[in-house]
């Protein structure tokens, strides 16, 4: 058994599921705020039998409470800020700045795991996969011979692409760089600047945003067929006009935190394989 000692607090069965995956590696696991999970009674005691606390991912979602949608009652992020110390490591996805800055204010090493590049190339497998099954679920056609347009060609826009390529799509990759579009030309798929989505009408079938900066606005939305369906996996700030893609009547699917969805076991050890590295640099 490793000396660490990971408390996992709050989150989704992607959190349970990176608890089992520590367990497996070795080390020392405790939970707090789960319903069916057994756990300390108290937020304190389970914070001061622990040295490393994942928090979930996202951190929050009202900006007052812990993301803990696996237990009755409320964990105030006050709280959580009141019981830290310079002994300890805390891992989160999305944490705000007002928590880094009272984390930094105790001395306690921190880490926003959302960020790690290695966890989003990680995920782009599951995200991918769970755009297949939401494209599955909304149009009445196959993948296979659907027309489709993958907005941007980082992390999940390659892998995406190659996926529904792969499958028989038509997909047309939308970038900037011009090393993107000798690589997508390598791959034998067709490319377009994102200049073009605001002079040339596009008759696609589905339309999938990975770029976290306004791309489909009102120029853009005009040139798009009426029937198309519009999938943002993007986080915030969102790629896609979500007013006027409704004024326009457009189908719009928020499928966001994909991994988390459809496959939280493979989540929960993403983050797991991720934040490790870290720990072991840290203790060192």
């Amino acid at each position: 058994m490793k000396e660490n000692t990971f408390l996992i607090l709050g989150g989704d069965n992607r959190s349970l599921y990176l608890g089992e995956f520590l367990e497996n590696q070795g080390y020392k696991v405790c939970y707090y705020a789960f319903n069916h999970t057994e756990c300390y009674n108290s937020l304190e005691e389970a914070m001061n039998a622990s040295d490393i606390i994942i928090l979930p991912l996202p951190f929050t979602r009202d900006r007052l409470t812990l993301n803990t949608p696996l237990f009755d009652d409320k964990v105030l992020i006050s709280d959580v800020i009141a019981l830290l110390s310079s002994k300890k490591m805390v891992f989160g996805g999305q944490l705000p700045k007002s928590f880094c800055e009272e984390s930094e204010a105790r001395g306690c090493v921190y880490c926003d795991y959302f960020l790690l590049p290695e966890l989003a190339i990680y995920n782009a497998v599951p995200t991918a996969e769970g755009v297949v099954q939401v494209l599955i679920e909304e149009l009445p056609i196959t993948i296979h011979g659907m027309k489709c347009a993958v907005l941007g060609y980082g992390r999940v826009g390659k892998i995406l692409a190659d996926t529904l390529h792969s499958l028989g799509a038509e997909v047309t990759v939308f970038a900037r760089r011009e090393s993107a579009f000798a690589e997508i030309h390598a791959s034998s798929m067709n490319y377009k600047h994102f200049d073009d989505l605001k002079t040339e009408y596009a008759d696609f079938d589905a339309v999938i945003n990975t770029v976290p900066t306004r791309v489909l606005g009102e120029a853009q939305l005009s040139k798009l067929n009426s029937e198309c369906v519009l999938v943002e996996v993007a986080s915030a700030p969102f790629g896609i006009d979500f007013q006027v893609a409704k004024e326009r009547a457009f189908k719009v699917i928020k499928a966001g935190s994909l991994p988390g969805k459809v496959a939280p076991k493979t989540a929960g050890e993403i983050i797991g394989r991720s934040i490790l590295p870290m720990i072991k640099e840290e203790k060192m």
